[in-house]
């Protein structure tokens, strides 16, 4: 199924056209980010660098059932991820407190193709190294563009947050929803 992600601050329509294509195939999870009107900013060329400070399409994906415990993945339009275990440690004035482990070797396989007016990010995996628990597999899906590296994001999401912040996990929603 294809989805339209939408302004995370607000829920309304998202600035520049994103959608996401979601599958599962034997137990292999696919997200196919179609991405428009981007300048391909990418201030990090390596794997497993911060990636928020460029342009990048993103998911926040586990099965811990407190949803304290989950993945962050993120792609470049340079095909570089970013790929880290997450702990949400709750909040502080408004500021999501995550720990942060990054992954070392990528269990990841992506693709990214350039566009006349953006980009098409492909992910792929097998479900197995997501689990955390045996609990259902919850997620949600972004989109940071940032205009050629101007500090004030445009920020997408499929569940909008409702702020300038994709690490919250009330708005994570289940992946079996998305699959029908």
């Amino acid at each position: 199924m294809v989805y339209n992600l939408k302004n995370c601050r607000d829920g309304g329509k998202a600035t520049y056209d994103t959608t996401v294509e979601i599958k599962q195939t034997d137990g292999t999870l696919y997200f196919k980010f179609v991405a428009k009107n981007s300048q391909y900013y990418c201030p990090y060329h390596n794997y497993n660098d911060i990636h928020s400070e460029g342009d990048a399409c993103e998911l926040l994906i586990g099965t811990d059932p407190e949803r304290k415990q989950y993945y962050e993945i993120e792609i470049s339009p340079e095909n570089k991820l970013m790929i880290a275990l997450m702990t949400y440690c709750g909040e502080d004035d408004g500021e999501p407190q995550l720990n942060i482990d990054f992954v070392k070797e990528s269990f990841i396989d992506s693709k990214v193709t350039l566009t006349d007016d953006g980009y098409i990010a492909e992910l792929w995996f097998d479900e197995k190294f997501i689990r955390t628990s045996d609990n259902d597999v919850y997620f949600n899906a972004y989109r940071l563009e940032t205009d050629g590296g101007e500090s004030e994001k445009h920020l997408f999401a499929l569940s909008p947050t409702m702020r300038g912040k994709f690490h919250t996990p009330k708005y994570f929603v289940y992946l079996k929803e998305y699959l029908k």
